[in-house]
């Protein structure tokens, strides 16, 4: 796995955070999704995600606004509500281009699934089902 200038590595990861990434998955040749625990010595990631899959009780829709975020063409779930320190981590791989597996992206929290208005779920049923259940409840921070 290499990072590459395409790698979105602007969650708050340090370079500590960042060199424990590459030590851990530096010989990978593959798509994958991981996540995992940092150890204590590498403190922790702030994550944005509320609801259920972080114990929480599902966000009401009372308190969400929808707002597109960054360059992206669709609204996402935002919640007003403070980022939490975690130490579970997840790391996104896999190919581009030429390349076998450069880092997507790492990220504090768990893995979820792609917003509804993601458009690379256009045709694919099933998936834009499993992304409306879960964005029903959940929301993130912004």
């Amino acid at each position: 796995m290499i990072i590459t200038s395409e790698s979105h590595v602007d969650h708050s990861i340090t370079p500590e955070q960042l060199a424990w990434i590459m030590e851990k998955f530096g010989d990978r040749k593959a798509f994958f999704i991981e996540t995992l625990t940092l150890p204590k010595d590498l403190g922790t990631v702030p994550c944005g995600l509320y609801g259920p899959i972080m114990g929480d009780d599902p966000v009401p829709f009372e308190s969400i606004r929808f707002e597109a975020r960054g360059t992206r063409k669709w609204p996402s779930r935002l919640v007003r509500a403070p980022m939490r320190p975690t130490r579970m981590l997840s790391v996104i791989a896999g190919p581009d281009g030429d390349e076998p597996c450069v880092l997507y992206t790492a990220f504090g929290g768990p893995v979820s699934p792609r917003e509804p208005g993601d458009t690379s779920l256009v045709g694919n049923a099933e998936g834009l089902a499993e992304s409306e259940a879960f964005w029903a409840e959940h929301a993130l921070v912004g």
